[in-house]
C-alpha cells in the first residue's frame, strides 16, 4: 500500500467518523465526571444542548417548583451557569427555547392539528425546538391526530410519552406540564406588530403549542447554543485509534 492508499484510508476513517456524529439526533454530554450519567445532550439538527434536568430551577434550589411566569424563566436561563468539571469550563450562554414560524415566513395563528399552523398539534419543524424535541426526538404522540381525532393513547388512559433520556418533575398534566419558549407572541394583524403580554409555549404532557399569558406560571428548561463539552464517541475513538494502527503498520512493513 502506498502513501496515496494510505492517505485515502485516513480520510475515509475520518469521514466515517463525521457522519456517525451527524446521524444521532441527542449525543450524551458528562459534565460532572461521573462517565455513567449525562448532565446535558447535544441536539446535532438544532444545534442546540439540551441540559439532561428540564426542572434545573427546581432541583437547583431557585425555584420552588420550578415553574415561573416568562419575564421570570427569561431571566433565570440568562443568569445560568453550569460548571463542567471535566474540561474546568463554566457555561453561562443559556436561554429558552426558540420557537420561528412553521412556514418559516411568519406565524399561522389558525388552530390545525395537522402541524402547518404554528397553533395547535404535531408540529415536528425544527423551527419550533420543544416541539421538535418532545415529536422527533422523544417520539411523542400529540393529544390529538393528524386529523383531529384524539389520540388513542389519550383517549384510552394508557402512558402516553416518553421523556428519556431527560429528566422531568412530576406536576401538570400527567406528570409534566407547559414549558415556556424564549419567543414573544405578536399580533400578525398589525403593521406594527405590538406585543400582546403573551409567550409562546409548548405542552409536553399533550404535544400542543400555544400563545400563553406572560404572567402564567410554566416550566422553564434551558438550553445553550452549540455543543458544549464535545467528546469524540468511543466506536469513533477506535475507528480512528484503528487507522493509526494501520498507518503504523504498513510504515513498519515499508521499512522492513
Amino acid at each position: 500500500m502506498n502513501s496515496r492508499s494510505i492517505s485515502v484510508l485516513i480520510t475515509f476513517l475520518a469521514a466515517s467518523l463525521l457522519s456517525g456524529a451527524v446521524q444521532a439526533a441527542l449525543q450524551g454530554r458528562d459534565l460532572d465526571g461521573d462517565a455513567a450519567t449525562f448532565e446535558a445532550y447535544y441536539d446535532t439538527v438544532l444545534d442546540i444542548t439540551w441540559l439532561g434536568d428540564a426542572n434545573y430551577a427546581r432541583t437547583s434550589g431557585y425555584d420552588a417548583d420550578g415553574t415561573m411566569a416568562w419575564s421570570e424563566a427569561k431571566t433565570w436561563t440568562a443568569n445560568l451557569s453550569i460548571y463542567d468539571a471535566v474540561n474546568g469550563i463554566t457555561y453561562d450562554n443559556w436561554r429558552l427555547p426558540a420557537i420561528s414560524p412553521v412556514n418559516g415566513v411568519n406565524f399561522n395563528l389558525s388552530y390545525r392539528t395537522d402541524g402547518s399552523s404554528d397553533l395547535g398539534y404535531n408540529i415536528t419543524s425544527p423551527g419550533s425546538e420543544l416541539a421538535y424535541m418532545y415529536h422527533v426526538n422523544m417520539g411523542n404522540p400529540g393529544y390529538y391526530t393528524p386529523e383531529g381525532t384524539v389520540s388513542d393513547c389519550f383517549s384510552s388512559g394508557l402512558p402516553c410519552t416518553s421523556y428519556d433520556p431527560i429528566t422531568f418533575f412530576s406536576g401538570g398534566y400527567y406528570g409534566v406540564g407547559p414549558f415556556w419558549s424564549g419567543t414573544q407572541f405578536f399580533n400578525p394583524g398589525d403593521a406594527f406588530p405590538i406585543p400582546y403580554d403573551e409567550a409562546w409555549a409548548f405542552g409536553m404532557h399533550d404535544g400542543g403549542q400555544v400563545a400563553g399569558s406572560e404572567f402564567n406560571t410554566f416550566g422553564a428548561w434551558a438550553v445553550s447554543p452549540g455543543d458544549v463539552a464535545a467528546v469524540p464517541e468511543a466506536d469513533a475513538w477506535a475507528m480512528l485509534l484503528a487507522g493509526f494502527g494501520l498507518v503504523g503498520a504498513m510504515a513498519r512493513c515499508r521499512r522492513g
